[in-house]
């Protein structure tokens, strides 16, 4: 199977609301039912992305909707790790909203895409989001600490990946 990254467009909602209900279903039988929730994330976020063309899709030869990520260059509740330390202190992007049909590869394609065209990537979840982990850890991101959310939202891990030089 053969996967591209597109920009989100508006005639994708229905796809992505679909694809985040699937997404919520997963995190809840796999021990991780409160970082979602039912709600989350609400359809005006997912809207606002796409005004701001920050939302990509994984998509398919056949242009199906299989995964979804919003990328922003600055999250400002990593400016204050609870607990831990980034790698470095330069510049760097981080996904969010990150949702994948699983059992596709499509998680690892994601991630690998935006290893090849990032040299620093911060990414957070919820410490018993254990897939999410895994995928992570094995995609060579390090484990640098504890971030708390605002409007005090709760903690959540940090992870971060930064390509060495001349690789």
């Amino acid at each position: 199977m053969s996967y591209r990254i597109r920009p989100a467009r508006e005639t994708d909602i229905k796809a992505l609301e679909a694809l985040f209900a699937t997404a919520r279903e997963f995190m809840a039988r796999t021990g991780n039912p409160l970082q979602w929730g039912s709600t989350h994330p609400p359809l005006s976020a997912l809207e606002e992305d796409i005004a701001l063309a920050r939302g990509y899709c994984v998509v398919d030869e056949g242009d199906t909707v299989l995964g979804y990520y919003a990328l922003v260059s600055h999250e400002k509740t990593y400016d204050v790790m609870v607990e831990g330390k980034w790698l470095d202190d330069g510049p760097y992007v981080c996904p969010h909203r990150v949702a994948t049909y699983s059992g596709q590869g499509v998680g690892r394609f994601l991630i690998g895409y935006l290893k090849e065209h990032y040299a620093s990537i911060r990414i957070d979840t919820m410490d018993v989001n254990i897939p999410m982990r895994s995928l992570l850890e094995k995609s060579g991101f390090v484990y640098t600490g504890v971030i708390e959310l605002e409007d005090h939202r709760g903690l959540r891990v940090a992870y971060q990946y930064l390509q060495k030089a001349g690789v």
